[in-house]
């Protein structure tokens, strides 16, 4: 299915200019999904001359950051021209990670992200980022989700107990794969609507073949005649009625899990739109971020205490401990129950589709917004986009080329009116911001 985020990136440029009062640069991934830095560009194309004067906004919200990835400093616009034309990596500008535009008055850009307790963020803002956090996948799954507020979902005659969607494994998810073989050695796949593709479709790999980053995630042997899945990636922005009809709770198993950081996606808020109970395989303290947007969740009647649990691999032995724990409910216990479950479920999706929850999210988005772009202007000094231009064409200069030696000639004016040129944005920028008002 297609999935129109830039909808949500012009919504997001266009608080971000009543915001600071003034036009905003936003760089995304296109297509979604990609990770590419060739694919992080401009969500509108400008004038070259007009981009020096407008703050950037960099869009990594959909999936967990990672630094490291970006850094080898060779990525940037200005690098990419420089080897197209001299056939030579400029590599002048580590610490550039994600920012693919150099020349610009502001010494700093914005960097939009969607996670919180991450070493990721504190290494961007230790660098020439200036965080802005907001729960991106809860502005998303309102709008992926929204027919859901209308339909109620009318249980089978006989429900299993867990349903558990489980398409791809590789990378940061790799624990589902120990996942599948405790709910076997468990005896608890009988009570599971689920599926295991032996096969990763994103990586390719067979997981007896894969290299486990955790080796407490690699199982023994997962049974080859669970059903496996061809659905697409972009399942997540749907929901299927029946696959709740025919369950009495998802396990969700989130992107993130043996990690520090907290990063919901729309995989959590799917089943709380769709009025279903959920047991959540993710990092600790998950179940309190949900609560600080107030969510409620099910402790008192399913045993939460895995969202304390620090130790990824004790973690998901209690995840388990707690389905078999529904397992054993007697007929009673599970009446007794069912009644308070319904109470959460219901605030949920109230909660969920209602206006206090939008604005919540959405007035944190304005708030941090503000207060980035507020410390840009006042932080700015102009002084990297000097030293990058220094630093261009001095290489230019050491490749002791023809066409080198006469562009560096060309620019050794322009390079001592930087500061010029600083005075003459501020300029027309204000100019600009007067003729819009």
């Amino acid at each position: 299915m297609s999935v129109p985020l830039d909808r949500l990136y012009h919504y997001i440029q266009d608080v971000a200019e009543q915001a600071h009062g003034d036009r905003i640069l936003i760089y995304r991934f296109s297509p979604h999904g990609s990770k590419n830095i060739e694919d992080l560009t401009p969500m509108q194309e400008q004038y070259d001359l007009l981009n020096v004067f407008w703050p950037q906004i960099y869009c990594y919200d959909q999936e967990p950051l990672d630094y490291d990835r970006y850094q080898a400093g060779t990525h940037t616009e200005l690098a990419r021209d420089f080897q197209n034309r001299y056939q030579e990596e400029l590599t002048v500008f580590p610490g550039y990670n994600l920012r693919v535009r150099v020349f610009n008055i502001y010494d700093k850009c914005l960097l939009l992200h969607s996670e919180q307790q991450s070493p990721d963020v504190a290494k961007y803002q230790a660098s020439q980022f200036i965080p802005v956090y907001y729960w991106a996948h809860a502005v998303i799954a309102l709008d992926w989700f929204r027919y859901a507020q209308h339909v109620n979902v009318v249980p089978a005659a006989d429900p299993k107990l867990f349903l558990v969607y489980n398409r791809a494994w590789a990378g940061t998810r790799e624990y589902r794969v120990k996942f599948v073989e405790l709910l076997q050695k468990n005896n608890l796949l009988d009570h599971c609507v689920t599926a295991f593709n032996s096969v990763d479709p994103d990586l390719g790999t067979h997981y007896r073949d894969h290299v486990f980053k955790n080796t407490a995630f690699e199982p023994d042997e997962i049974d080859p005649g669970l059903p496996s899945t061809q659905v697409a990636a972009a399942a997540s922005a749907d929901f299927d009625l029946q696959d709740y009809a025919d369950t009495q709770f998802e396990v969700v198993l989130e992107t993130l899990f043996d990690d520090v950081r907290i990063q919901l996606t729309e995989k959590i808020l799917r089943p709380i739109a769709c009025g279903h109970p959920f047991i959540l395989a993710s990092t600790p303290g998950s179940l309190q971020y949900l609560r600080n947007y107030g969510f409620q969740t099910f402790d008192g009647v399913i045993d939460e205490s895995y969202d304390l649990e620090t130790d990824s691999s004790t973690r998901l032995e209690l995840i388990i401990a707690a389905m078999k724990q529904i397992a054993e409910w007697s007929p009673e216990q599970q009446k007794i129950n069912r009644e308070k479950i319904k109470e959460i479920v219901q605030h949920n999706k109230r909660h969920f589709f209602s206006t206090v929850f939008f604005q919540s999210i959405v007035g944190e988005l304005q708030h941090n917004l503000r207060s980035a772009l507020t410390e840009l202007e006042e932080t700015n000094t102009g002084t990297r986009l000097i030293a990058a231009r220094i630093a261009y064409y001095r290489k230019l200069k050491q490749l002791n080329c023809q066409t080198a030696t006469d562009e560096f000639e060309r620019n050794r004016q322009h390079i001592a009116r930087t500061q010029r040129l600083l005075t003459l944005a501020r300029q027309y920028r204000l100019s600009y911001k007067t003729a819009k008002e």
